[in-house]
């Protein structure tokens, strides 16, 4: 009689140790085999892949080309082929590409590209302090040669664009397994070569999200409508990986605050004293303050919606308020002038032209735009990612401060007007009232 071994002597097949395996992977604690975007186990299993948050955006055959944004007058598109100089060694850098060329390109044109006017110290961190960084960790210097190829790209031609992205998407994959294994180990020497890495992440999340999204787009308008929850669906998880990309940043900069606060890259972090603000803008805030609060009756006088949701959504919501609010605050406006005639003036003091004064206006602290996507939970980032109309409502209204404060940065190029369109996809025509703001004053 064959004899059955007991329970406790039966031992599971033994396998080498993934060390840089994805999420869904260690959590069932089985072998991944780190394929990208989308390892084989959550590719068979049908589960969301956790690499494909940090994968740039080259898996949709259609996606040939980024957004050609205008380049400034001030800026060429190209850079010498050539480095002066002997003995440039960079590990990061392949020779016989064009690696070199576009570790010059990052340093004379994108280290400006996404920096404001005025200030030095931040258009330092990239030309000066990252390229300095990354001599020691290969990873962050990967990392600055991928998001160097993704601005190429969006100033070249459509034939060479596919091309330059290839390429970005080579030097994020080799990246990848450096910044894992640095991750697992954060300490005081790394923390700014970490931070440094996942802040190119979330630029080029954005520039990807954009490209993703206007393909997307193209794709849910050419089809009927019966065959376009799919590709909505798609969208919607576009739509959320920013936000998740935003999240991952702040992870690590909460486990280093005080490294980062007093390394080489703290102007990333620096805060700034709101400019003293006029009776107008305090009236703006006012008048755009009440129409977001009246999006809560939305879901809360909807009886098919839970009360969980109910909260996500009020909570992403009230953050929304917060943001608006900082950011008017912190504009510096064109025509600061706070006589009789600018006064409140509620006849002229229509959301349009609140945009269109706010819009002229100049941001210095960028990143409190984007105060909105830290705070969010993960439940709304869940209902986000499932195309609720509600989170698409919320998302449409977000639009306004993206477009409002980033429209001229060739990283969010058009963003703002995919996730507006976004949203009118899931809510049809029957709903499109409620999102009436955003459609009114964010350029077409």
């Amino acid at each position: 009689m064959t004899s059955i071994l007991p329970l406790a002597t039966k031992r599971r097949r033994f396998h080498h140790k993934s060390r840089y395996g994805c999420t869904p992977c260690k959590k069932r604690k089985i072998k991944c085999d780190e394929k990208k975007p989308v390892c084989t186990s959550c590719s068979q299993r049908s589960v969301k892949c956790s690499f494909k948050d940090l994968y740039p955006a080259l898996e949709i055959p259609e996606l040939s080309t980024v957004a050609i944004a205008k380049p400034s007058k001030t800026n060429a598109i190209g850079v010498p082929a050539q480095v002066s100089g002997s003995g440039v060694i960079l590990s990061f850098c392949r020779l016989g590409t064009r690696d070199l060329e576009l570790y010059c390109h990052f340093q004379i044109y994108t280290a400006t590209a996404f920096t404001s006017p005025g200030l030095p110290s931040l258009e330092k961190l990239f030309r000066e302090e990252i390229p300095n960084i990354s001599d020691s960790f290969p990873f962050l210097g990967h990392g600055m040669l991928s998001f160097a190829y993704v601005h190429l790209a969006s100033l070249s031609a459509p034939e060479t664009s596919k091309k330059l992205l290839i390429e970005s998407a080579f030097h994020f994959n080799q990246a990848l397994p450096g910044y894992l294994e640095t991750i697992n180990n954060i300490n005081m020497s790394n923390s700014s070569a970490l931070f440094g890495f996942a802040i190119f992440v979330v630029l080029i999340s954005f520039a990807n999200c954009s490209e993703e999204s206007g393909i997307l787009l193209q794709m849910a308008r050419d089809q009927p409508h019966y065959k376009r929850d799919e590709t909505i669906r798609g969208l919607a998880i576009v739509a959320a990986r920013v936000a998740r990309s935003i999240q991952n940043i702040f992870g690590i900069f909460w486990r280093c605050q005080q490294w980062i606060s007093s390394g080489p890259l703290s102007p990333a972090i620096q805060r700034y004293i709101p400019p003293t603000i006029n009776k107008r803008q305090i009236e703006w805030i006012r008048k755009e303050d009440e129409c977001l609060a009246g999006l809560n009756s939305l879901w809360e006088d909807d009886p098919m919606v839970s009360l969980a949701h109910s909260c996500a959504l009020s909570a992403s919501l009230a953050c929304l308020r917060d943001t608006f609010t900082m950011v008017t605050q912190l504009t510096v406006l064109l025509h600061p002038t706070d006589g009789e005639e600018s006064e409140v003036d509620t006849q002229g003091n229509d959301l349009a032209r609140i945009h269109r004064e706010l819009s002229a206006g100049r941001i210095d602290d960028i990143q409190s735009v984007f105060t909105w996507y830290v705070r969010l939970s993960p439940e709304f980032i869940g209902l986000m990612e499932e195309g609720n109309a509600y989170a698409m409502v919320v998302l449409a209204h977000f639009a306004i401060l993206l477009d409002r404060a980033c429209s001229d940065r060739w990283w969010v190029h058009r963003l703002s007007q995919r996730f507006l369109a976004i949203a009118e996809l899931v809510l049809g025509g029957d709903r499109r009232e409620w999102i009436h703001w955003p459609l009114m004053v964010v350029t077409g």
